[in-house]
């Protein structure tokens, strides 16, 4: 990987480039809504989880076929009946190398290194231990709350120290701003490496996951509901040092049960 790089050129002149991550929810509700929607991002790189893949193919091939990226996908992290899920990152510039690791028992990570104009960029994208599951109680939610912190120790070992422009972009099933409340800190884990780039825990970011009815409903049963939000965030876009941002926006969809987070950098 490292020698794929080397032949990239270095011109000093500034580079702009868009990127979004997107769960897409195996695509339950179709690919022609996501590729509706993926087209609306414009991104440059599109980072992709919950893509489905049966008999070795994923999903997604259909999607970069029809808008023209390239694309890589990770071996299977989750099965799904007869098929399974896996990671995929989509670009329109060039891919010139890739690897991927598991992550604590099962989970995993996938990264691209992409030539965008002459730099070589990371990007690496992942799908963390899910925040609930059919199991509820304190017990479960501290479980997987552990299970992510193990995942992200995993991942930051692997990285190492960024050596050249790094972007995390994935569904991490995180909350930020939590302040430890519940052993629940694994953001901090990430933000103390990278920077966030929508910006930080205050609630003028915009979310990523509209609660469910029956969600909001269950947990209103504990707590008045008028305090149960109606989205929170999941997905997150990390940056290493020497990747400025420009902005970010939530673009809202009903082709998934995540709306894709979207960001604009500068080299």
């Amino acid at each position: 990987m490292l020698s794929s790089c080397a032949a990239l050129l270095r011109d000093g002149k500034p580079v702009e480039f868009t990127a979004a991550t997107y769960n897409v929810h195996y695509m339950e509700r179709g690919i022609p809504g996501l590729v509706r929607t993926i087209k609306g991002l414009d991104a440059d790189v599109v980072a992709m989880q919950e893509v489905l893949s049966t008999g070795g193919q994923p999903a997604s091939a259909q999607i970069a076929g029809s808008l023209g990226y390239q694309h890589v996908a990770s071996m299977p992290y989750v099965n799904y009946g007869s098929a399974q899920w896996v990671l995929v990152i989509l670009s329109r510039h060039p891919i010139v190398a890739r690897d991927e690791i598991r992550l604590g028992n099962s989970r995993r990570a996938l990264r691209a290194v992409v030539n965008i104009n002459g730099r070589p960029v990371e990007f690496i994208t992942m799908h963390l231990m899910p925040l609930a599951g059919h199991i509820g109680g304190m017990q479960s939610v501290r479980q997987r709350a552990q299970s992510r912190r193990t995942e992200i120790t995993d991942l930051l070992t692997w990285l190492g120290e960024a050596k050249r422009p790094r972007i995390l972009l994935g569904d991490f099933n995180m909350l930020r701003g939590t302040m430890g409340f519940y052993d629940l800190d694994e953001y901090d884990l990430v933000s103390d490496v990278y920077s966030d780039a929508d910006g930080g825990w205050l609630p003028t970011n915009s979310d990523t996951f509209p609660l469910p009815d029956d969600t909001r409903k269950k947990i209103g049963e504990r707590v008045p509901i008028w305090l149960v939000p109606r989205s929170i965030t999941l997905d997150y876009i990390f940056v290493s040092d020497g990747v400025s941002v420009l902005d970010t926006d939530v673009i809202k969809s009903d082709a998934s049960d995540h709306w894709p987070l979207v960001g604009r950098f500068r080299l």
